[in-house]
């Protein structure tokens, strides 16, 4: 019985832990389209920026050549794949820190699960060794109880015997006993 109740609390923590799993995994959605669109705002902010600088570089110093406007556009485009592996890095880097706390709050369920099992297994020990002495008391009463019934059926065939021997003491011819002897009585 302790171990269907450790296996049915075991699946409800199971139960539980993919309630919860699920529960994290759409709050880490909610939270990554949120810093998903975070990222587009300050990714239009800093553009807005650029442009702004840019614009603002060819009013005070002229137009660039075509090569530096070109070696702009390819430093742009490298900061935004920078920026893009950061965020990405940035997204992992909160899905493993989920991962973690949850992991965490698991090995301590672990912990407490292992522990109970050794309890429940130290409670199932000491209910065997507390059978066997139940069980070693029931023979040696059955032992005992089989020995009285035997010894009060002897001492019934004896009084039988008795009565036997007392009732037809009369009918019989006397016979002559010797001095000192003693008539056999059954014990």
């Amino acid at each position: 019985e302790l171990q269907k109740a450790h296996e049915q609390e075991k699946l409800l923590l199971v139960e539980s832990h993919h309630r919860s799993e699920a529960a994290l995994q759409e709050k880490i959605q909610a939270l990554n389209s949120q810093l998903k669109s975070f990222h587009e705002r300050m990714k239009r902010v800093e553009e807005s920026l650029l442009r702004t600088d840019y614009k603002k570089h060819i009013q005070e110093h002229g137009s660039p050549s075509p090569f530096w406007e070109q070696e702009l556009e390819s430093l742009h485009f490298v900061i935004e794949m920078k920026n893009e592996h950061i965020h990405s890095l940035d997204k992992k880097l909160l899905y493993l820190e989920t991962v973690e706390e949850r992991n965490l709050l698991l090995e301590e369920k672990v912990k407490t699960l292992q522990q109970e099992n050794e309890d429940l297994q130290v409670r199932t020990q000491n209910h065997l060794v507390m059978a066997r002495q139940l069980s070693e008391e029931l023979q040696a009463a059955r032992g005992a109880l089989e020995k009285e019934a035997q010894l009060r059926d002897q001492a019934h065939r004896d009084k039988e015997e008795l009565l036997y021997r007392v009732l037809n003491a009369g009918d019989s011819p006397p016979f002559a006993m010797a001095a000192g002897e003693v008539p056999p009585i059954a014990t």
